[in-house]
């Protein structure tokens, strides 16, 4: 591994804006095929067409007393030390977010939670007709706009407060790396994955679409995001209160788009295994920003890539892996993981034939603390790796939450997945700051962390493409679903019944030796296209546990079949199981 040569990758796929579908994306697509073909992988492009709606206009006025507007300056101003930061093109914009044209009163809604609307009701607060001021953090952004529109809030402004990311963490850039007070954090307000017009489906050519009506996840009113200093101006004199409450301030805004679709690409390279190219391992890394996306996530992609360039030297003097390895940088990731999940519902059943075990490489590189999350599966592969590189492995690896690539691999393919990464604090994410200039001076001087995750990452592919290497995560996912389910909240014979069946399962799977114990997952994986892992999705940044079971529950519905549902997966799993005990 180079740590120049990763510096120099960096400032290559950086060196243009990646906002998905435009052409410094479509650049940076040709790039990374470049770098794939010269490493002798076979390279495939896999292209979609998909619902991102272009952000066209937008515009945010006060309203003073006399009833004047005031327009407040919408732009990131950048520094003279780093030159790409004044070359910020992508606008203000949330993905997915509504269009149209809004005024009223403003109310600060806290973080945008349920119970901060809940709190401005029981304190008779009127919110119908206002525009929500909401605060990053807590919650994944689309479930902030969309609780402000079921308490009636005609539009939303997203603010990231510096208390939480800003000069009350430490020095601002470009004397530090955190987020200075024109700072702004784009991102998708969309509540769900993959292209919303062809749900459970890929969006190939001539593919089915609904109409945007029906389609579900989607936000119907206009929101921004917007800079601590101009969340500063709408507060007023009297600053941010500590509790959600009316302001006594006004405003206008509004947000135009572009509803045509667009078309995206992802970049796959491919190495057949010799002994079993039947089996996958699958490792990804997204390639679209929401501008230079220097951390968010050109640390992935250049890792990967890196990796790429190892792994074809290793092929040029005769080495090959047993299982196939596909290394893919996906598009439209910002948008709600579009690109890989059109391509695991393109591959749906190949997938959940072939898949192995699927890495992560998403935010990789920026700080000296070792962090990661995995299913079961992988937590011993991983552990290892850790070792053979004198890494420390993280204490508590859980469960991957959402809000990256590997949701669709685990939700829909029922694959064994992991994310890893090196970490430390800055404030440049989602906004025009995040350029190399950042990386290189504050984050990775030297890029050493970038090599480390390059080595973590070839260990990982060396071991899981090694056939001996077993990827078993029965006794992890037994386990959990049996404890999780005696947290649930249910009647007493829909409790016996999960409880019953998830013990059972779990007893039928200590000593089992089945032929494909990676599959585990896959037994509870519904026939239909729609169908998600029963056992676990994600919610927001989070996962829930029982998923169908729970929305039930919150919706007041009977949760029988649900609970039926998940029975007849886990008695069949326990059937299977039960007979290839040693």
């Amino acid at each position: 591994m180079s740590s120049e040569r990763l510096g120099k990758t960096l400032q290559a796929v950086c060196a243009q804006e990646r906002l998905a579908g435009s052409p410094g994306s479509k650049k940076a697509t040709e790039y990374v095929a470049s770098v794939f073909e010269e490493a002798g992988l076979d390279v495939e492009r896999a292209t979609y067409s998909v619902y991102l709606p272009r952000q066209t206009a937008q515009g945010l006025w006060l309203i003073q007393a006399n009833g004047r507007h005031l327009p407040l300056d919408l732009e990131e101003h950048g520094f003279p030390q780093d030159p790409q930061s004044h070359r910020g093109t992508v606008p203000p914009m949330h993905g997915s977010t509504g269009a149209g044209n809004v005024r009223g009163r403003l109310i600060f809604a806290g973080f945008g939670r349920e119970e901060d609307f809940k709190f401005l009701k029981d304190q008779g607060i009127r919110t119908d007709g206002t525009i929500a001021l909401i605060r990053y953090g807590k919650l994944f952004r689309g479930q902030k706009v969309q609780n402000a529109e079921a308490a009636g809030c005609v539009g939303a402004l997203l603010y990231t407060d510096s208390e939480d990311d800003g000069e009350r963490k430490g020095k601002t850039m470009p004397r530090g790396p955190w987020r200075p007070i024109d700072g702004i954090q784009r991102g998708s307000v969309f509540n769900g994955h993959g292209d919303p017009l062809t749900p459970g489906w890929a969006s190939v050519a001539g593919a089915k679409r609904i109409p945007i009506q029906k389609a579900e996840g989607l936000c119907g009113i206009p929101s921004l995001p917007i800079s601590q200093a101009n969340a500063t101006a709408l507060f007023g004199q009297e600053a941010r209160p500590e509790r959600p409450g009316p302001l006594k301030t006004r405003c206008a805004m509004k947000v135009e788009q572009n509803p045509n679709l667009v078309q995206i690409t992802n970049v796959l390279g491919k190495i057949e295994g010799a002994t079993h190219p039947e089996d996958w391992v699958v490792v990804g890394a997204h390639r679209d920003s929401w501008g230079f996306g220097a951390v968010d996530n050109g640390t992935g992609t250049t890792v990967l890539l890196e990796t790429a360039r190892v792994l074809g030297k290793a092929m040029e003097k005769g080495w090959r892996p047993d299982r196939t390895i596909l290394l893919a940088t996906w598009d439209a990731e910002e948008w709600g993981l579009v690109g890989s999940t059109e391509w695991v519902e393109e591959h749906r059943k190949q997938l959940q034939i072939h898949g192995v075990a699927y890495i992560n490489m998403d935010v990789v590189a920026s700080g000296p603390n070792l962090g990661g999350s995995s299913t079961p599966g992988l937590v011993k592969v991983f552990q290892e790796s850790c070792r053979a590189e004198d890494l420390v492995a993280p204490k508590n690896i859980g469960t991957p939450g959402g809000g990256s690539d590997h949701i669709p691999f685990l939700e829909i393919a029922g694959m064994e997945v992991l994310g890893f990464g090196f970490h430390g604090g800055s404030g440049s994410y989602h906004s025009a700051y995040d350029t190399p200039w950042l990386v290189e001076n504050y984050l990775d001087p030297g890029f050493h962390h970038h090599a480390s995750a390059a080595r973590l990452l070839l260990q990982l592919l060396n071991k899981l493409s090694d056939s001996t290497t077993i990827v078993n995560g029965i006794q992890g996912w037994s386990r959990l679903a049996l404890e999780k389910a005696q947290e649930l909240q249910l009647d007493e014979r829909n409790f016996g019944k999960l409880v019953n069946a998830a013990n059972l399962n779990h007893k039928a799977t200590a000593g089992t030796a089945p032929p494909h114990p990676h599959r585990y997952l896959r037994f509870f994986l519904p026939n239909s296209k729609h169908g998600k892992n029963l056992l676990w999705q994600s919610s927001g940044y989070g996962g829930v546990w029982f998923p169908e079971i729970v929305q039930a529950l919150e919706k007041g519905e009977s949760p029988n079949e649900a609970v039926s549902q998940v029975v007849r997966a886990m008695d069949l799993a326990t059937e299977v199981l039960g007979s290839t005990k040693k």
